[in-house]
């Protein structure tokens, strides 16, 4: 790799950093998904410059560098498994997961690390080629291992011995001439490859936990709410909603509550927070598609009812009412082939919608 070659990439790479910097705060799936991909991205952009230009990509490309010796063994395993989670994450029904994103850190960290090793490489290649001394012997003599140029042998006739010759000495018996240096992994690459894993673990486990707590809370305010003590359940849903502030499902009750009482712009705006949060929450988008339903405002009401079915497809609810919202658009056909295709509910007649589907607020939340 040219110095030329060695600073187009890592340019391309630090194009990157601040898609790296994101992926250690808390969002949602799809920007995770969306972060990998575009780390990706940088990281594919300074393969190619690493190799002067070119239109490989992915795993073709990974695996050029390595034949070229510019990856060793263990870069291009990283850069492998980095693909291998940039292709789980371009399908949209994926949802990434702590140790993707650990995968493309590490995969982009070895990147960083063989582009810095690689600025050292013409130097080193040019003595080499300089002194003719790119695998030499240990026991080498002074002037030769100084790049000096070797005494040329005197005539044969005089039968003196080469003056070179006579100066080196003979190797230790059973000793290899010409013996291959080792070299050692750096320490401090050990010690930064095991705090990325430490620190994976330690989230997986943090998440793990809250995600305990979620659900116990969670179920907890469910019975609230459907043994009829709607005060308690929506002071409960409301805390959950404040130490889990990258969860929709609390605003989703908050809101089936809201509808409950009459009051339509809350319920509104609950299930607004709860989109914002997850977009693609099949029951926000669902509950959402609902209460316009019976606003009388059934276009925007089928295109909430259209990602819930999309975001769920055995979610028989957000069928039958996209059966609804089709019928009162005129569109009968349609309407009554999604009605069909979610059997027998409360939407068979579509002469009403319910505050809260007993489907629904019976579901378990995510």
């Amino acid at each position: 790799m040219t110095p030329a070659d060695r600073a187009a990439a890592q340019a391309a790479l630090d194009e990157g950093r601040g898609v790296y910097s994101r992926l250690d705060q808390i969002r949602g799936p799809e920007d995770a998904a969306a972060d990998i991909l575009d780390l990706w991205g940088a990281a594919e952009a300074a393969m190619r410059a690493m190799l002067g230009g070119s239109t490989l990509s992915g795993q073709a490309l990974v695996r050029e560098l390595r034949q070229r010796g510019i990856l060793n063994l263990e870069q291009a395993n990283a850069l492998a498994t980095f693909w291998d989670a940039r292709a789980r994450v371009d399908d949209v029904g994926y949802k990434p997961t702590l140790t993707d994103v650990g995968y493309a850190r590490l995969g982009y960290n070895e990147l960083g690390r063989a582009i810095s090793e690689a600025s050292n490489a013409p130097a080193a290649t040019s003595t080499a080629a300089a002194t003719g001394a790119a695998d030499a012997s240990p026991f080498a003599p002074p002037a030769a291992a100084a790049g000096a140029r070797p005494a040329a042998a005197p005539p044969a006739a005089t039968g003196a011995p080469p003056r070179a010759a006579a100066a080196a000495p003979a190797p230790p018996a059973g000793e290899r001439v010409g013996t291959p240096v080792v070299r050692r992994r750096s320490p401090l690459v050990l010690i930064v490859s095991i705090l990325v894993l430490l620190a994976v673990l330690g989230a997986a486990a943090y998440f793990a936990l809250g995600r305990s707590s979620y659900d116990r809370d969670m179920a907890a305010a469910t019975d609230l709410m459907q043994s009829s003590r709607t005060e308690a359940a929506r002071a409960a849903f409301s805390k959950i909603a404040s130490e889990h502030p990258d969860r929709g499902d609390p605003h989703v009750f908050l809101a089936r509550l809201a509808r409950t009482d009459g009051d339509v712009n809350t319920a509104r705006q609950e299930l607004a927070t709860a989109i914002r949060i997850e977009p693609g929450n099949e029951r926000a988008l669902r509950e959402m598609g609902l209460l316009l339903l019976s606003q009388n405002d059934p276009e925007l009401a089928r295109r909430f009812l259209v990602r819930a079915v999309q975001a769920d497809t055995t979610d028989h609810a957000a069928q039958g009412y996209l059966g609804c919202a089709l019928l009162r658009q005129g569109r009968v056909e349609e309407g009554q082939r999604f009605i069909a295709r979610a059997g027998s509910g409360s939407w068979s007649t579509c002469t009403a919608v319910p505050a809260a589907p007993t489907t629904a607020a019976t579901a378990p939340p995510r």
